[in-house]
């Protein structure tokens, strides 16, 4: 991302199966990109993509555990140019409803969904 021209935009993201404190193990998020969860205002209830305390997918009932994290995350970087107008403008979480003919959800992690101004 950092080594892309400048006069581009750039996005990444995805299930990258990491938790915070590994990220900051990794070197952190580097200059320049920003964590589009973060850029738009860290809202509570997209905090977390994998929600085993929302989604029933998956079940470790026999010891009462149910983890969630934050392991899909979408990451930006603005072009410098003028010319090039994309801004994020909204960031939110999709699948969280129940798929009522075979009630289970579309996957075990929620869908990241974002809006972006051109």
């Amino acid at each position: 991302m950092v080594e892309t021209p400048a006069n581009r935009i750039v996005l990444f993201g995805g299930d990258l199966n990491m938790r915070d404190n590994e990220l900051v193990k990794a070197g952190d998020i580097p200059a320049g990109i920003c964590d589009l969860w973060i850029e738009m205002g860290k809202h509570q209830e997209y905090a977390y993509t994998w929600d085993m305390q929302r989604n029933t997918n998956l079940d470790f009932s026999a010891n009462n555990f149910q983890p969630r994290c934050r392991f899909d995350r979408l990451y930006f970087r603005a072009a410098t140019s003028p010319m090039v107008k994309f801004k994020p403008v909204a960031f939110k979480l999709e699948g969280l409803e129940i798929i009522q003919s075979i009630q289970r959800f579309c996957s075990d992690h929620w869908a990241i969904q974002a809006e972006f101004e051109v």
